[in-house]
């Protein structure tokens, strides 16, 4: 059930994480290596973009070899760590993103990008965690 979830978390998130540039896209290649065979027979079909590669693949699990499988519990672990990420810099950041961005629209690294521009004016506690993000997406 827990690999299951994973897959699952994996196939939802991968292009959020992707798009929001953060975690390392590599994760995403490393996916599409593992399963290119997996990729051929199934989803050769499949337009690639928006998630419809990797849900092809999540559709065809019981027949995707272990080092595909793996690949894919590998992405979600990335996955999770990005969503703690996300819940945690907005708990954190939750008065900040109410005085100062309240009228930022969510997604695309919109918030984290309105939080880097009034940093000087952040909670201590806010403004660490935004150069800390910010430091990581620039490398």
């Amino acid at each position: 059930m827990l690999k299951h979830k994973k897959r699952s978390a994996a196939v939802f998130a991968v292009g959020l994480m992707i798009g929001m540039g953060a975690g390392s896209p590599s994760h995403a290649q490393g996916v599409l290596e593992a399963c290119e065979s997996e990729i051929v027979e199934f989803c050769s079909t499949v337009e690639p973009g928006n998630g419809r590669v990797l849900s092809c693949l999540y559709a065809h699990e019981t027949k995707i070899s272990t080092e595909c499988g793996v690949a894919f519990e590998d992405i979600a672990d990335v996955i999770d760590g990005l969503f703690f990420t996300i819940g945690s810099t907005l708990a954190i950041c939750a008065p900040d993103l109410e005085k100062h961005c309240s009228d930022t629209k969510f997604g695309q690294g919109r918030l984290l990008s309105c939080l880097a521009e009034v940093q000087a004016d952040l909670e201590p506690a806010c403004g660490g965690v935004v150069a800390e993000l910010t430091g990581e997406l620039a490398n």
